[in-house]
Order: structure tokens, then C-alpha cells, then sequence
């Protein structure tokens, strides 16, 4: 197939970034192998190669659930064959601002659930955190010995019209993706094993072998060897396939909340064999289910009494309880100044341009720009939906005005971006990128694309 061929169909990018092209038929030159791979190859052979994508996704068994999905509860992961290439240069300084990002969100849990200096002190409205449906009070006094409350990150990245890349959402509670992660790189090597070779594609097995070590590292030593659990709601859950995935790839028993209980101020695993001490958890569980003693009293996926071991330091728990209070995009406003004030240097990767509409500067000027915005709910507990203001006809963007000054501490604005172009062959997916923490320094693994 000729390269004009190939191009036929793919759309100029006019005002957004093209990951694959630099001018008009010119690969960027890390695209330029794969480019010559699919220009040479017969579009019979580009379809094999599809169809050999997804009979390894099914032989997999990997699933992403649906709730009362008409095409069935288990529906098959969606992974494109076309993958997103990153040169090592840029993957550098990708890396090191996820690195510092992570370690900012981390300091400001450790503030939020310890002294709430941030909050005291104005860095940080209450009304905005305290406020928050996320926000666990119960988990307040958390001993961190470790100084570690978020270990492991995710996030979403996109890339702007001048080619500077932005997180676009902070993934926090319960990050999803890594798993994923094993199994896109494992099918697509496959599909594509030469371009795997000849890029020298960064691999995964080393932020794995972190994240394994790293748990061990900063679970309580007082028994005798660590032993680490993944935490799951169980096989209803959307990604069950991705955490029954995970724990065998790392070793760890795969345990529900009824598999665990707590016995003298400890968690303990059920066996055959009788109980054993559990020294950290890998939750993929949602902050609010993880204990119906102290956070929601009608959950049957937690284990009682868990808010109350992690607490007093008995347990290591990965993510920290209530740190899904980060997920909230109001808070994406306040990043630059914290990182400037928490560790001492500037943000080095921004945010999409984002607006707390709790503040009264920030609310006016976000509704005289009414229609080039996107609104959306500062807290996920209220279900509402973005709002895109380039949609609203007169009539509808004075009727968003007036529910958003009817509670402005519920909304957040952002700014309305063209982001980045690449090649896929059926299907879009934004680009996450998974981080862990150790317990010295920040591992982090190459992006995975996802749906979530």
C-alpha cells in the first residue's frame, strides 16, 4: 500500500497536534518505522493483524463490565492494534512530571487527613475539601509512618495545539489501568513483535517488580514476613478481570472483603490453614465501601473495622482511605501554588485550565464566558453530566447560569481544548499512565491506553 494510500483517509489535523505527522505525508521520525511497516504491508495483512488483536483479547478473558449493558455484563477489553508512540526523550520529562506530581497529591493527604495546615492557613478553601462527598473524616489521624498515603497514581494525559502535554483528570482513589497495561503490551508485541524489537519499546516488568517490592517495604515488620493482599468488590466489579489479572501477575491472594477480618487490631486472611496476618492491602475497593463500621454502614463489600487498622498503623493500605477526595477537578486550580509551597519547585506538567466556581472571582468570570466552557460537578455524588457551553442555544446557557449560582460551590469550569490526533484503526482511547511509589523515590511505567 503507498504512503498516499494509507493517508487517504486520515484527517488533517488543522488546529490539533498530530502525534504521527509533522508535515502533510511526513512521519514524525519515531513514527517513521511503523509507518513504513503499515505502508508496506497488504490491507489483508492490516486485518489479520486486527482480527489476531481481538481473538487474543477473548482467549484473555480480559473483560471491562458494564452495568445493564444490552451486549452482555462481560464485555471484551477495547484495545485498539494501533499503538501510540512516544520517543524516549520525550518519555523523560512525561516521567518526571507524573514523578512530581504524585508526590505533590501525596504530600497534600498527608496535610489533609493530619495537621490541615493547607486548610487553616487559606492554601486550600474548606468548604471545597471538608465539603466533599470524598472526603473522609473517619480516616483523619491516619498513621503514615511511612509518609506514604498515595502509593500508587493515575493519570490521563492529553496533548494541547503546541504540543505540550496535560493531565486532564487525577485518578487517585483506586487507580485502574496497570493490569491493563500487562495485557495491551503482551497482545500488541505479538501482533506487531519486529516493532517491538527494533523501537526498543520501554518494558514493564520493572515498575511491576517496584510496586511488588515497594509494598513489602512499607507494610509494618513486626511478625515475621509481609504478606500483601489485593483488595477486590469481587466479580461484579467493572474491571474484576483487570485485578484477577493483576494479583497473579504479582503474586498476591486476590481477596473480597468477606475473605478478611480484623482480630485484635489487625487484619487477618482466612484460609484452610486458619488465619494470617495481613500486613498490606492493594485495594481496588472505592473509599466508601472499604469499612461499614466507619464509612458507609450498608456495605457488604468491606471489612469491618479496616478504617481503624490503618489508623493505627497496623495495616499498610494502597491507596490510603479517602484519598479519592483528589479525584475532584476543582482542585486542579490550586496546583501550581501548592507545589511551589509543598515541595519547593514548580509544577512541571499543567492542568487543563481549571475554575472552581466556589470562589466568586472565578464564578463570574467563568459565566461571562458561558458558552466557550465546559462545566462540570465539583463532587461525583451530585450525577451531573458536563455541560459544554458551545452547545447551549441563548435560552439554555442562561438556564445553566442560573443552576450554577444557585450552588456555584458544586460546579468547576474548564477550558475547551482541541487535543492531539493519532491513528487508530476502529476505535479513540485516552492515554493514562500508571505511577508507584517506593518507599525512597517514584516508579513509574510506561502509558497504558485505556477506556477508563
Amino acid at each position: 500500500m503507498s504512503p498516499e494510500r494509507l493517508l487517504a483517509g486520515y484527517p488533517q489535523a488543522g488546529s490539533r497536534f498530530d502525534e504521527m505527522l509533522e508535515a502533510p505525508g511526513q512521519p514524525r521520525p519515531h513514527w517513521a518505522a511503523f509507518f513504513d511497516t503499515l505502508a508496506g504491508a497488504a490491507p489483508a495483512r492490516v486485518r489479520d493483524r486486527v482480527a489476531a488483536v481481538e481473538r487474543e483479547v477473548r482467549d484473555s478473558g480480559l473483560t471491562y463490565n458494564i452495568y445493564a449493558d444490552p451486549q452482555g455484563a462481560d464485555r471484551p477489553w477495547s484495545l485498539d492494534a494501533l499503538p501510540l508512540i512516544v520517543p524516549a526523550h520525550e518519555w523523560a520529562g512525561i516521567e518526571a512530571a507524573i514523578a512530581q506530581r504524585a508526590r505533590l497529591l501525596n504530600a497534600m493527604l498527608l496535610d489533609l487527613y493530619g495537621p490541615q495546615r493547607l486548610l487553616a492557613e487559606g492554601a486550600l478553601p474548606p468548604r471545597l475539601v471538608l465539603g466533599h462527598s470524598a472526603f473522609q473524616r473517619p480516616a483523619c489521624g491516619t498513621a503514615f509512618a511511612s509518609g506514604v498515603a498515595l502509593f500508587s497514581y493515575a493519570a490521563d494525559l492529553a496533548r494541547s495545539p503546541d504540543g505540550r502535554w496535560w493531565v486532564v483528570a487525577d485518578r487517585t482513589q483506586a487507580p485502574s489501568g496497570a493490569g491493563y497495561a500487562i495485557q495491551n503490551r503482551l497482545i500488541v508485541s505479538r501482533v506487531f513483535p519486529k516493532l517491538f524489537r527494533d523501537l526498543h519499546a520501554e518494558r514493564l516488568a520493572g515498575f511491576f517488580a517496584t510496586l511488588r517490592d515497594a509494598l513489602a517495604d512499607l507494610a509494618p515488620r513486626d511478625d515475621g514476613p509481609p504478606l500483601t493482599v489485593l483488595l477486590t468488590p469481587g466479580p461484579y466489579n467493572e474491571t474484576y478481570s483487570e485485578h484477577s489479572l493483576l494479583a497473579r501477575y504479582l503474586g498476591f491472594p486476590l481477596a473480597e472483603g468477606s475473605d478478611l477480618t480484623v482480630r485484635g487490631g489487625r487484619v487477618w486472611l482466612k484460609t484452610v490453614e486458619g488465619l494470617r496476618r495481613v500486613h498490606a492491602i492493594l485495594r481496588r475497593q472505592d473509599d466508601d465501601f472499604c469499612d461499614p463500621l466507619e464509612l458507609r454502614s450498608d456495605s457488604a463489600l468491606g471489612v469491618p473495622g479496616l478504617t481503624d487498622c490503618a489508623r493505627r498503623g497496623t495495616v499498610f493500605v494502597a491507596n490510603a482511605i479517602g484519598s479519592g477526595v483528589l479525584e475532584t477537578g476543582a482542585l486542579m486550580g490550586f496546583l501550581p501554588a501548592l507545589s511551589e509551597r509543598l515541595l519547593g519547585e514548580p509544577l512541571r506538567m499543567p492542568s487543563v485550565a481549571t475554575w472552581w466556581l466556589g470562589e466568586p472571582a472565578a464564578l463570574e468570570d467563568a459565566l461571562a464566558r458561558v458558552r466557550s466552557l465546559v462545566f462540570k460537578p465539583a463532587d461525583p455524588a451530585l450525577r451531573e453530566e458536563p455541560v459544554f457551553g458551545q452547545d447551549l442555544d441563548a435560552a439554555q446557557a442562561q438556564a445553566l447560569v442560573r443552576r450554577i449560582r444557585r450552588q456555584p460551590e458544586a460546579w468547576l469550569a474548564q477550558e475547551l481544548v482541541r487535543l492531539s490526533q493519532a491513528p487508530v484503526y476502529d476505535r479513540q482511547a485516552p492515554l493514562r499512565l500508571n505511577a508507584a511509589r517506593s518507599a525512597s523515590a517514584c516508579s513509574r511505567s510506561p502509558p497504558a491506553r485505556a477506556t477508563a
